[in-house]
């Protein structure tokens, strides 16, 4: 219960920054998409109880997961999606799909941990540690781009994962600017 309390706090804190910001509503759920896979690990490794406490303690995080139940709820309302029609990716791309998206949450989180950091020694070696693994995230971004059009999927499936990365890539280099200038 001590990592879910853990994660849970660092999602409220989030909720909280953004609140400050004037981000609200479906944006939120934008602006805090590394978190999706803590969010799903509490989910489903907790027990109603356990949510429930998490909740109670941690006002930003129940309101995280109000937004997202709200907008998994939405989703299956409609009555059709612009990726109904798409077919499933092979497992590889699948695989390689999933790997980018966990860089993709550890980058968002350790930026913005980095920017709510004091900036101690530690810190700048952290920065040099986020670099690397940022530069090798784009790198394999573009190599999955790459595949991703050689192969036999639509080029309607193609356009969904340039629409949902690109978005990420820039907010992560925006968080990354950020985080290097001290801002």
């Amino acid at each position: 219960m001590h990592e879910f309390r853990r994660m849970a706090a660092a999602m409220d804190l989030r909720i909280q920054q953004l609140t400050a910001e004037g981000v609200h509503g479906l944006a939120i759920i934008e602006r805090m998409v590394g978190h999706l896979p803590d969010l799903h690990r509490i989910w489903v490794g907790t027990s109603d109880h356990q949510l429930a406490t998490l909740c109670n303690d941690f006002p930003g995080f129940s309101r995280y997961a109000s937004l997202m139940e709200e907008a998994a709820d939405a989703e299956r309302r409609k009555a059709s999606r612009p990726y109904d029609d798409v077919p499933e990716l092979h497992d590889s791309l699948k695989d390689a799909m999933a790997a980018l998206l966990m860089t993709a949450a550890t980058l968002e989180r350790s930026y913005q941990e980095a920017l709510d950091a004091d900036k101690s020694p530690e810190w700048r070696l952290q920065m040099n540690e986020l670099k690397k693994l940022h530069r090798k995230w784009v790198a394999d971004l573009e190599h999955f781009t790459s595949v991703l059009k050689r192969s036999d999927v639509p080029k309607k499936t193609v356009d969904i994962f340039v629409d949902a990365f690109d978005p990420m890539a820039k907010r992560i280099a925006q968080m990354q600017n950020r985080a290097m200038t001290g801002d």
